[in-house]
């Protein structure tokens, strides 16, 4: 059995987002999960820093622990949906401008037990960071916007993203935090998110939270009985493209949190399930949205004029005055009117593979079905 994704510089030492994990936490991933000792390096480095960490989570708890705990979520949120390299890093980066919004920042993802009462562990970030998503090539600091499945893992451990600290159990974390097959796990996925997002907005002041978490896909029934009055935006990309840099995603990314190794046959033959399951939960249950809550986008038309794409947004789901902005949005706008993404090349494996197993998506989305041009070419 082939393992490891075809030309991938393994990374035995990066730096994962369980860094800010107290003890408990990680010695439970070393007691869940079967590690290899050619991460000994990274698994020995996270320890150290966990436990440099100790003193600052202890800190932290002393000095706002109770404020955090009885902090109300006034504003409902704003939740960005749709599947992994869909769009929604581009909402969420956008839409994070707005000085009346609030969210997860990278430096709460890293250490959500401590990033709040000491300056510390911002100085450690700003030097442990790239600053740039390996996936795509946005820019990233310690205020960037990050999404909250990665600040859970190392805020609970109860997070869809072991799947890759332990990519074998890839179907088994999935059943566990996307399906919620079991009511135990449901319950302590629920109380760690919750209590992420009182973090947050006690970080914020109270501001109305803008949440992108491709996983809440699956979770619209479970994010309405909290929120009811929640605003979702739902973006969807041409399906070729979306597996294609999804492949990327997974190969790219797995390096900084792996202590096993993963099989790529494994991981994107579940990739082609999780995309159906998002894509069937979430028309399964946006018709409890109310209809002035919820606006769908389509990726290629909102890239084409973002400016009209913000305003649509603003205006659906009642946001505030889109003119007061504007201008904000021109400056950032072409402030990264040099930005390149990341070149897909769509090759007729991935052609067969959305054409056998995503079908349904080009009809549902209006996309064109592509065409294989040599069967002899696919292995």
């Amino acid at each position: 059995m082939t393992r490891g994704f075809k030309n991938k510089n393994r990374n035995k030492t990066g730096v994962v987002s369980i860094i800010g994990a107290r003890w408990s936490i990680w010695w439970g991933y070393m007691r869940r999960y079967r590690w290899e000792w050619k991460y000994f390096l990274k698994i020995l480095l996270v320890t150290l820093i966990i436990v440099v960490g100790i003193p600052f989570r202890m800190w932290e708890r002393f000095q706002v622990g109770k404020k955090i705990k009885e902090t109300k979520i006034h504003e409902s949120p704003v939740f960005i949906l749709g599947h992994w390299r869909g769009g929604t890093t581009l909402l969420h980066n956008l839409l994070s401008m707005d000085k009346e919004m609030g969210y997860i920042t990278y430096l709460q993802g890293l250490f959500p037990h401590a990033f709040l009462a000491s300056g510390f562990f911002r100085w450690f970030a700003v030097r442990i960071m790239p600053n740039k998503r390996p996936m795509d090539n946005m820019e990233i600091n310690t205020e960037s916007p990050q999404e909250e499945e990665l600040a859970l893992i190392g805020q609970s451990g109860h997070s869809l993203y072991n799947m890759w600290v332990a990519p074998e159990k890839i179907k088994e974390t999935w059943n566990l935090y996307a399906r919620f097959e079991d009511e135990e796990f449901k319950e302590k996925w629920i109380k760690s998110y919750l209590d992420l997002l009182k973090a947050a907005t006690f970080n914020f002041k109270g501001k109305r939270l803008l949440l992108k978490n491709p996983p809440n896909t699956m979770r619209v029934e479970f994010l309405l009985e909290q929120f009811p009055k929640a605003k979702f935006i739902y973006i969807y990309r041409n399906p070729y493209k979306v597996y294609a840099s999804t492949y990327k995603l997974h190969r790219d990314v797995i390096d900084f949190f792996q202590i096993q190794d993963e099989d790529e046959k494994i991981i994107m033959d579940q990739v082609l399930e999780m995309y159906q399951e998002m894509h069937e939960s979430y028309q399964k249950n946006k018709s409890k949205i109310p209809v002035e809550n919820l606006i769908e986008i389509k990726f290629e038309d909102f890239v084409s004029d973002k400016m009209k794409g913000l305003e649509k947004i603003y205006q659906k789901l009642d946001l505030g005055d889109f003119e007061e902005r504007r201008a904000m949005y021109e400056n950032y706008l072409s402030s990264i009117k040099n930005y390149k993404k990341n070149k897909l090349r769509t090759d007729n494996e991935i052609i067969k593979a959305v054409n056998e197993h995503w079908s349904f998506a080009l009809d549902a989305y209006g996309y064109e079905k592509e065409e294989i041009q040599n069967e002899n070419e696919i292995k």
